[in-house]
């Protein structure tokens, strides 16, 4: 059985991927590797759209953290943008929402200028 197929759209330099509804065990090795491959093209920036996403456990935040890695490592940045997800509450607990930054949505993380080193902006 293989996991979700992540939507991805560019926008120059800046990819906008698609979260899916529910990050879990059953997904997380599909996600991890979706995101790595983007995280090797070297964008600027990434912005996981995880505002339809009503579910991640402990193997969603470890991939999301993954990723922030991989693509910091790459000399870009990865985003979140999280509307009124129920997820948010699990990155705020685990601490995920202080290590990338967070966005009420996506346009306002493409509105918003590439941050220089330094803490990450609140919503």
């Amino acid at each position: 059985m293989t996991g979700p197929e992540l939507h991805v759209s560019w926008s120059g330099r800046h990819a906008v991927v698609t979260m899916p509804e529910e990050i879990d065990l059953g997904n997380s090795r599909d996600v991890d590797e979706q995101l790595n491959a983007l995280a090797s093209q070297s964008p600027d920036l990434i912005t996981a759209d995880l505002t339809g996403t009503v579910f991640c456990d402990s193997a969603g935040v470890y991939v999301l953290t993954r990723a922030h890695e991989l693509v910091t490592a790459n000399g870009g940045e990865l985003r979140l943008a999280l509307g009124d997800s129920p997820v948010a509450r699990i990155f705020e607990l685990t601490g995920l929402d202080q290590l990338m930054p967070v966005y009420r949505d996506v346009q306002q993380s493409r509105d918003a200028p590439r941050a220089e080193a330094g803490p990450a902006p609140g919503g």
